[in-house]
C-alpha cells in the first residue's frame, strides 16, 4: 500500500527528520518530488534515512555508500535520499565536524548561486512591460526569499559547528 503526502520543506534537516518519523510509523520513502512524497507501507523503524545535496559527487562516492550498505532511494532535483537498515545502527553521511563544515559551506554557496540567478531573473521579468512577466518576477522574488531563509538556517548551522569545533580544540 502506498501513501502520497504533499508537504513543502524549506529546511532539509527538518525534511530528513520528518521522513525518519514516517519510517518509524512504517511508511518508507519511495519517491520524492518538490513538495510531494510517496511512501510504501512496511515494517515500522526498519530504515534510517538521510538526504544530501549531490551536485559534483563522483561515481566512487556512490560506490563507497553502496559498500557501506547505504541504499540510494530516490533523487529530487539535486538532492538524493538514502536509507540503511536500522538494525545495522545509525549512520551519518558526514562523520566529523570538518567535513560537516565543508559540506554546509558548499551547500550555502550553491544556494547563494541559485539565489543570485533568481534575483537576476526576477529583476529581468519585473522590468518587462507585460503583466505576465511582472507576475513571474514576483514569483521569482518569493522563491528567492524562501531560499534566503534556507541560506540563513545553513549559516546558523555553520556558526554552531564552528563554535563546537573551537570547544573541542581547547
Amino acid at each position: 500500500m502506498n501513501k502520497r503526502v504533499y508537504r513543502f520543506f524549506i529546511d532539509y534537516e527538518k525534511e530528513e527528520q520528518w521522513i525518519n518519523d514516517m519510517a518509524a510509523q512504517g511508511w518508507h520513502l519511495k519517491k520524492a518530488l518538490i513538495g510531494y512524497f510517496i511512501f510504501e507501507q512496511g515494517q515500522p523503524g526498519e530504515y534510517i534515512y538521510r538526504n544530501e545535496l549531490i551536485l559534483g559527487k563522483s561515481k566512487d562516492y556512490f560506490e563507497f555508500l553502496t559498500s557501506m550498505h547505504i541504499e540510494y532511494v530516490t533523487k529530487n532535483g539535486a538532492w538524493a535520499y538514502y536509507r540503511k537498515k536500522a538494525v545495522e545502527g545509525s549512520f551519518e553521511l558526514l562523520s566529523d565536524n570538518h567535513s560537516k563544515l565543508n559540506y554546509l559551506r558548499w551547500v550555502r554557496n550553491m544556494m547563494l548561486v541559485f539565489a543570485g540567478f533568481g534575483i537576476f531573473a526576477g529583476c529581468m521579468n519585473i522590468v518587462q512591460e507585460h503583466t505576465l512577466n511582472k507576475g513571474i518576477g514576483l514569483v521569482d522574488a518569493l522563491l528567492v526569499c524562501l531560499l534566503g531563509i534556507s541560506i540563513l538556517q545553513v549559516c546558523k548551522r555553520v556558526k554552531r559547528l564552528q563554535k563546537e569545533a573551537q570547544l573541542f580544540e581547547r
